[in-house]
């Protein structure tokens, strides 16, 4: 194991270090010690990848798709408030109404939105 030396990320050097050449020639050892918590590996003493246990990773990724998951619920909620009859009839009067039509009910929206 070994001390990265060249400027790292905070988060990077506070991680064990193994280089290239010790994965490659004790990767039991190097795995053994990856199950305890994540590992940098160097080049140069320089960090170039992070070894961690498929849970840590699993866990990171579903950490990481949750905002967008989060989104798309709601994005797939509307798309349901939208498809009901109701919906559907005042989408149709959109695209049969004037341009007069259109610019009455923007006028009252606009009214009923600045109270």
């Amino acid at each position: 194991m070994k001390t990265l030396t060249a400027a790292v990320d905070p988060i990077l050097s506070a991680l064990p270090a193994f280089d290239a050449s010790t994965v490659k020639n004790k990767f039991r050892d190097v795995a053994e010690q990856a199950a305890k918590g994540a590992i940098a590996i160097s080049r140069y003493s320089r960090p170039e990848l992070v070894i961690m246990t498929a849970e840590e990773y699993v866990r990171l990724e579903k950490l990481r798709r949750a905002p967008l998951d989060a989104l798309t619920e709601q994005f797939a909620e509307l798309v349901a408030r939208m498809q009901t009859a109701k919906s559907k009839k005042a989408v149709q009067g959109l695209f049969a109404a004037s341009p007069s039509d259109l610019g009455r009910a923007a006028v009252k929206a606009a009214k009923t939105n600045a109270r």
